[in-house]
Order: C-alpha cells, then structure tokens, then sequence
C-alpha cells in the first residue's frame, strides 16, 4: 500500500483535462466563456438565449433605422463574418481554427454510450424539426401571418395602416435566431466536430439556396431543399459522382460541386421559380385559378387589376 501511487488531486485533474482540450492552442486554463460547461440546464438555456439576444440587438439597431433589403443583407453578413473572424482566435476560448471536437458527452450522462447519445440526438432533431414546422405554420397563420405577408409585399403600405412593422421584424429575427441556435446545438453532437467555418456567410447563402430550390412561399419547401442539397453535396463531394472525362479536360466534382449549384440555383430561379415545390403542386393537383389582370403588387397571390374593378 505503500508505494501505491497517489490519486491525482481535483486541481491536477482540471489541469489536465484543460491541456488536453486547450493544449492544441497553448494553453492550459479553462475560459470564463466555460464556466457554466457542467450545467446541462443552463446550457440550454444559453443555446437560445445567446443567439436570441445577439439577434434582439442587431435586429433592433437595423430595423429601428429602417434597414431593409440587400442593406440588410450585408450588415447580416457583415456580422456573421465578423463573429467568424472573432472565432478564429485562439483567445476565444473555442480552441480558434481548430473547433471543437470529441465533447460529444452530455454534462451529468458521462455514463451513457455515445452511440446511444447520438441516437437520442438523432431523434431530438427529428422532433426539433417537427415542431419547428408546427412553430412555423401556427405564425404565419391568422392575423399574424397575414401581416408579414403585406410587410413582405408592401412595407410601406402596412406601416401607413398603423401597424408597428418594426416590432414584427424584430419578432421574426429574434425566433428565427434561436431556432438556429437549436438546430446547431443538435448539430454538433451528431458531426463531431465544429469549427469557425461554419459560421462564415457561406452558410448564409446555403439557406438562400435551400429555399430557392426546395421553393419559395412553402414552408415544406425549405425542408425539401435543405434535403435534397445535402443528400446531392455528400453524392458529389463523397467521391461517389464519378469524374468526367472531355478527353482535354477531366471534371473532378469534389472541385466543381461549389459551381453546379451555383448555376442550379440561378437556374431554378430563371426558370423554375417554385422549385421542387412546384412539382407537389402538380402531383396533387393544386393549380392557381385563371386570373386575368396585372399584379398589383409583387406577390403572385396579390389581387389583380380586374379584381380590383370588380
């Protein structure tokens, strides 16, 4: 019993387990961003109260100063690049370039498998998503949804019929904040791994194309397209696609995927503007009735000129 060795003291442990997660970065403490890294409760809170407050923030500083449209859209981007770049450090407590990886664990569950922990968060995404659609349907629904409508097609208009067009922005940024703050959260555990890639504003425009091909004005239209992107990213970028021979010139489509969808997104726009929605439209029968007139407003449901006389 003598020369049994001395168990590491809970000091000498906390050192450790820091140099092997912080180590790649030289450094060996742990970050005040960590502190709360053993409370399961209060990191869920913190996956939608952080986004959700960044987004109260941001949003009220645009919308307040009437910033809509592709400003809008590049002080979003200018943000998100700029939350990128800030990852990037090594200082940030997030291990910089490296991301993070192998903390697949949940805090208080060290006991459970992480095959069954994957399982669980495969399951929770599964029912994130469905009430994230139910979420979604219920707001734009009723008044409610008929007023983001109008925003959406005459902002002007509805702030002239008194409605605080602000305060229903802001509302949508916020929501939409952490319902991406929980689709990351359910993300990670399931990738393994994450890095400040990707949160750069490439991943911004993803969402663009995922709605333009999946189809726009359906709500099923972005899950659609988020779908049928991914499943055809991984068949391209796995290596499965084989490569295309010109004789002249091969095409690898590891290099080239990053440039069809870039054209197929400018094609479904061109020339398919419902995207794989439309196709559901045809399969069930759904079609927009025979109205004759000019739109009077840039919505394809907006009321017609001869309906106007009427």
């Amino acid at each position: 019993m003598a020369e049994a060795p001395l168990p590491p003291t809970e000091p000498e442990i906390i050192d450790a387990i820091g140099n092997q997660i912080f180590g790649v970065v030289g450094s060996s403490d742990f970050p005040v961003i960590w502190t709360f890294a053993d409370s399961l409760t209060l990191q869920l809170v913190l996956v939608v109260a952080v986004p959700g407050l960044l987004a109260l923030v941001f949003g009220w500083l645009a919308f307040r100063s009437r910033v809509t449209g592709v400003y809008l859209s590049i002080l979003t981007q200018a943000m998100t690049l700029a939350l990128a770049l800030f990852l990037f450090q090594n200082d940030s407590g997030l291990r910089g370039n490296n991301g993070l990886s192998g903390l697949q664990n949940l805090p208080g569950l060290d006991d459970v498998p992480q095959s069954v922990v994957s399982v669980w968060f495969l399951w929770a995404s599964a029912l994130a998503l469905g009430l994230g659609y139910l979420f979604a349907a219920w707001i734009v629904s009723g008044k409610f949804g008929s007023v983001i409508r109008g925003i959406r097609d005459n902002e002007a208009r509805v702030r002239f019929l008194g409605y605080s067009v602000e305060g229903y922005k802001l509302f949508l940024f916020t929501i939409t904040a952490m319902i991406a703050g929980i689709a990351g959260a359910l993300y990670y555990p399931q990738a393994g791994i994450i890095n400040p890639a990707e949160v750069a504003p490439i991943a911004s425009i993803y969402l663009a194309v995922w709605v333009a091909i999946g189809g726009r004005g359906r709500l099923y239209g972005a899950v659609i397209g988020a779908v049928f992107v991914s499943l055809v990213s991984s068949w391209f970028t796995g290596g499965q696609a084989p490569d295309l021979n010109l004789g002249f010139f091969t095409i690898k489509w590891v290099d080239w995927w990053l440039i069809v969808l870039g054209l197929s997104f400018v094609a479904v726009t061109l020339f398919a503007p419902k995207g794989i929605g439309g196709l559901f439209d045809l399969w069930i029968g759904r079609h927009h009735p025979d109205r004759h007139g000019t739109d009077l407003g840039p919505d394809m449901g907006s009321l017609r000129e001869k309906e106007a006389g009427e």
